[in-house]
C-alpha cells in the first residue's frame, strides 16, 4: 500500500512538471471516452432497445413480396403495396389491432 501511494505521488509530480503532456493525455482520454459513449448510445437505441410496443412478438410485416425490404433484395424497388391498398387494409381488417405504414427512399 505504501509503494502505491509513493508511485501515485511520483506520477502526479511528473504530470505537474509536464503540463503540455498532461493536457494532451487528459484531452485524449476525454475524447476517447466521449466517442465511446456516443457510439454505445447509438447502438443501444438503434439495435439493442426493443420496440416501444406492448407485445413485440405480435408484430407482423404485411406485403405482396416474400423478401421485401431486405438489404440486397429488390434492387431499387422497395414497394410492398400502394397507399390506397394500405387504407383499405387499415379500414377493412378487424383482425389487426392497429396497422402502420412506412416508406423507404433509396438514395442513388
Amino acid at each position: 500500500m505504501q509503494t502505491l501511494l509513493q508511485d501515485l505521488r511520483y506520477a502526479l509530480r511528473q504530470l505537474r512538471n509536464a503540463p503540455v503532456f498532461t493536457l494532451t493525455a487528459v484531452l485524449t482520454l476525454a475524447l476517447g471516452i466521449g466517442a465511446n459513449t456516443a457510439v454505445f448510445t447509438l447502438v443501444h437505441e438503434v439495435l439493442l432497445k426493443s420496440l416501444p410496443v406492448a407485445d413485440p412478438g405480435g408484430l407482423y410485416r404485411v406485403g405482396d413480396r416474400v423478401q421485401c425490404c431486405v438489404e440486397g433484395d429488390l434492387q431499387g424497388d422497395w414497394t410492398m403495396f400502394s397507399y390506397p391498398q394500405y387504407e383499405y387494409l387499415r379500414d377493412h381488417t378487424p383482425e389487426y389491432e392497429q396497422l402502420a405504414a412506412s416508406q423507404t427512399v433509396v438514395l442513388t
